[in-house]
């Protein structure tokens, strides 16, 4: 029973997501990232590309916006095609979630609290982009796809709608990562 409780609840966590709910949304950007993995010389053209801009003179990077026409945020769809060239490996957990987890029995997060701090605080879609960058190669490029891809296209649209934030703070992006985060640090952390 207890095994079946935790598989349920990570479907929940899973499904949680702010701007990609539509499971056809959920599903292009799979495919697309899918076929992106066997597209080697497009992968490398995406991952040189050192800022959301550059992506946006990258062909392979239309074809992801093509599948999701209700995404409007070309740049911050940009540095989601960016920073999925980088992972080699889906997750099953959250990406904050992963970047808590314990290194190697160290007793410390694979991403340290100053840098995931530094995450939080990104002033725009240019500094988000490069932390997430250097937390998807700190996790040997191996990341939960559409958690990273959904917590980038939040964070830019609460960015835009600063006025418009969810009435519930533990929504927004910070928080919700946050508590991601250091919950998976609390479990082994004394």
């Amino acid at each position: 029973m207890g095994m079946s409780d935790e598989n349920k609840q990570e479907k929940t966590e899973k499904a949680r997501y702010k701007v990609l709910w539509r499971e056809q949304e959920q599903q292009a950007i799979r495919e697309w990232w899918d076929k992106l993995n066997v597209n080697l010389g497009e992968r490398a053209k995406l991952r040189r590309c050192e800022k959301p801009e550059d992506i946006l003179m990258q062909p392979y990077f239309y074809e992801l916006q093509q599948k999701l026409p209700n995404i409007t945020d070309a740049l911050a769809l940009a540095s989601v095609a960016g920073l999925l060239a980088h992972v080699k490996t889906d997750s099953d957990y959250s990406f904050p979630k992963q970047l808590g987890q314990q290194k190697d029995h160290s007793g410390k997060a694979v991403f340290s609290e100053l840098r995931f701090q530094q995450l939080l605080a990104s002033h725009d879609l240019d500094e988000l982009h490069e932390n997430l960058r250097r937390a998807v190669m700190q996790l040997n490029r191996t990341a939960n796809i559409l958690s990273l891809a959904d917590g980038v296209l939040q964070w830019s649209q609460e960015q835009r709608d600063k006025n418009q934030f969810d009435e519930r703070p533990e929504q927004r992006f910070k928080f919700a990562w946050a508590k991601a985060y250091f919950s998976e640090v609390l479990t082994y952390s004394k």
